[in-house]
């Protein structure tokens, strides 16, 4: 593990921005989305390496914004949710187009219609898309594919995509791959590497983005075919990565972030 950090913290020789998938890559994956367990020393780390990197730092994930805040609460870092169909920034928030929003609300109704009383399948509705979670019913993957294909039906604007035992509709113009290349436009990120990570097929249009503009990918977990340049074994290292980050940067408020951290996870 310690042989990948440091190679990854070699090619992050210059100021870099980090640019965060949340389900599989700061936490674990849950059997439900809304069980998912945040580590009681991650708010205090995040805080950490928003400061060190003069707040080039952003979470870019298919969960909302709202379930982020959720999750993350008073995080001052930047959000692409909904895949980049939604922004905050600089605590301006860019909501997303609202024809997405009621093309949305219709695929949504159909996919539930037709998966309805289907045991084990959860109908996760967003603002512009429809996750359909197979978790825990995984035969039933092929069916899920299906209803949603038929549900999109009529939706050009609109294409399907699957991640780890989910399969999602979500806008073709949204990916977060295009999220990272607009934030990157914009200070504090412009000017920086982009480093993408994540953990899934959804998070490989980031990866791409990252090394287009000069940075790379790390993708979290072994065995997968992938743009990442690089990859870590699990989330323990991604959070060593991020520990070095902030122990190299000269910026006493990140210092000052990361005491109160080891401070709270030690009361804890």
């Amino acid at each position: 593990m310690q042989n990948a950090v440091s190679a990854i913290l070699s090619a992050s020789s210059g100021p870099v921005a980090i640019f965060t998938d949340f389900d599989g890559t700061l936490v674990e994956i849950a059997s439900h989305p809304d069980a998912v367990l945040v580590p009681d020393d991650l708010p205090a780390r995040l805080r950490s390496l928003y400061a060190a990197l003069d707040g080039a730092l952003a979470i870019v994930t298919g969960r909302t914004i709202d379930t982020i805040d959720g999750f993350l609460p008073a995080q001052a870092f930047s959000v692409a949710g909904s895949h980049g169909a939604e922004h905050r920034h600089n605590g301006q928030r860019q909501k997303p187009d609202a024809h997405l929003v009621n093309d949305a609300e219709t695929i949504t109704g159909r996919v539930s219609d037709t998966l309805l009383g289907q045991e084990g399948i959860l109908v996760e509705p967003k603002p512009t898309g429809v996750a359909v979670h197979y978790r825990a019913a995984p035969a039933k993957g092929a069916m899920v594919r299906a209803a949603l294909s038929r549900a999109l039906d009529g939706f050009p604007d609109f294409h399907a995509i699957d991640g780890k035992k989910v399969v999602e509709a979500r806008p073709t113009s949204a990916n977060k791959g295009a999220a990272l290349s607009q934030l990157m436009q914009v200070k504090p990120f412009a000017s920086r590497m982009p480093v993408f990570i994540g953990d899934d097929v959804t998070d490989e249009d980031g990866f791409a983005a990252a090394e287009r503009l000069g940075g790379f990918g790390i993708r979290i977990g072994q065995d997968a075919q992938t743009h990442a340049q690089f990859s870590l074994p699990d989330i323990a290292s991604l959070y060593s990565y991020f520990d070095a980050l902030i122990e190299r940067e000269p910026n006493s408020t990140a210092s000052d972030f990361a005491g109160q951290g080891i401070q709270e996870s030690r009361i804890r």
